[in-house]
């Protein structure tokens, strides 16, 4: 009895393993479906070849023409300032804006002219004895030629040369009295100030630093092949002045939180190319910056950061693609008239913010997929979504018309 309870469990698993052994091997076989692979749907759009115009853009910083530092000929007390001599300030070709203290030139004016008043009565003196000794020399009747030390020349020549002196000096006296008056050499603004009213001023000493303002210019960095479609001018030595027409540029700037614009061409470019970056330099000239305009903008400030745009060349035949075709690795999907994947190697030529655009490998009318397929295998079957929405109209359409009653006419 003993042995039989402890052989009972042995024999309820025992029993267990078989059910389920013979369960296992009549399962009934697990009936397959036939696979159908899902078909994609995608945008299309029909390729057209057409002109693009290429802007060129690229930022910089707004910098004056021309700067100058106003620094004096004479020393003195400056006496009268204008009252746009302060930073900002702007001033006309001509305007007087510092007055030095020209009482000491206008002395030393006098003592000039007294001195050339000296020098002419000594060389009248002179001219004189001249005279009186060429006559004397002939009343004696002798036979060889006088000497010039008899003639007076070399005393006549000493008193001419102080004649001379006496009115470079004068002139050099007036001079030093016109420059009391520092005048603006252009139209320009004051940039930085740095002397005042009843301050002692010498020779050396800078006064302001100035500005030109009928333009100011735009340093712009292009990129090698952004400099390739560019129209540029190509300097060689002996033509500096040849004219040259540049290309058309437009430049933004924001202030306050707008957004304001300017136009503006290519003048010239810089001598070199840029070491580290192998970028080379653009100016773009904008006219009259500070000048009102109907808009109301506001004037186009020195040291104003900006962003431009140039005009490049025409790309004549090009096909611009959407960035979205772009399936990886230069590559796109058309589709085919048998509404199949066909993967495409493309070369691009120039690209923009939003576009690619390319000259070979394509052809007007082609169908270029615009949904981003990277996986897609080549010569998949697809469906266009435009065909796709076409049949769904159709039907809804249609079950539209089935639900009517016929109407009847009496």
């Amino acid at each position: 009895m003993k042995l039989i309870r402890q052989l009972l469990p042995l024999f309820v698993i025992a029993v267990a393993l078989l059910i389920a052994y013979v369960i296992f091997i009549n399962k009934p076989a697990a009936k397959r479906r036939p696979s159908h692979p899902k078909t994609l749907t995608v945008e299309t759009v029909k390729l057209q070849a057409q002109d693009f115009p290429i802007l060129i853009s690229t930022q910089g910083i707004v910098e004056p023409r021309t700067t100058t530092t106003l620094i004096p000929r004479i020393s003195g007390e400056i006496i009268k300032v204008s009252s746009n001599f302060r930073p900002g300030g702007f001033f006309e070709p001509g305007d007087t804006l510092i007055t030095i203290d020209s009482t000491d030139y206008k002395l030393d004016i006098k003592s000039a002219q007294a001195t050339l008043s000296e020098a002419v009565f000594n060389f009248k003196e002179e001219q004189a004895q001249a005279d009186q000794a060429a006559d004397n020399w002939k009343r004696l009747g002798r036979s060889e030629a006088p000497s010039d030390l008899v003639l007076h020349k070399p005393q006549l020549a000493r008193a001419q040369a102080g004649v001379a002196s006496a009115k470079a000096q004068l002139q050099r006296v007036e001079l030093d009295l016109k420059r009391t008056r520092i005048k603006a050499p252009y139209a320009g603004r004051i940039l930085e100030q740095f002397v005042d009213r009843g301050q002692y001023v010498s020779p050396g000493n800078p006064l302001a630093k100035i500005f030109a303002i009928d333009y100011v210019e735009v340093r712009l960095p292009i990129t090698e092949k952004q400099r390739g479609m560019i129209n540029l001018p190509r300097s060689y030595r002996g033509e500096s002045n040849k004219p040259y027409k540049g290309p058309e540029a437009t430049v933004y700037a924001t202030i306050g939180g707008e957004s304001f614009e300017w136009k503006g061409k290519v003048v010239r470019t810089e001598g070199s190319v840029d070491r580290a970056t192998r970028q080379v330099f653009v100016i773009v000239q904008i006219d009259n910056p500070y000048q009102r305009h109907s808009d109301n903008r506001p004037p186009l400030e020195i040291g104003q950061f900006v962003k431009a745009d140039i005009k490049g060349q025409i790309l004549e035949n090009v096909y611009a693609l959407p960035r979205t075709a772009v399936q990886g690795n230069d590559t796109i999907m058309v589709v085919d008239k048998e509404s199949r994947l066909q993967r495409k190697t493309i070369k691009i030529l120039w690209e923009t913010q939003d576009k690619l655009l390319v000259k070979k490998g394509l052809s007007a009318g082609e169908e270029l997929c615009v949904t981003y397929v990277p996986f897609a295998a080549n010569n998949a079957k697809v469906n266009r979504a435009s065909d796709v929405a076409k049949a769904g109209k159709h039907g809804h359409n249609h079950k539209k018309g089935k639900g009517k009653r016929p109407t009847t006419s009496h």
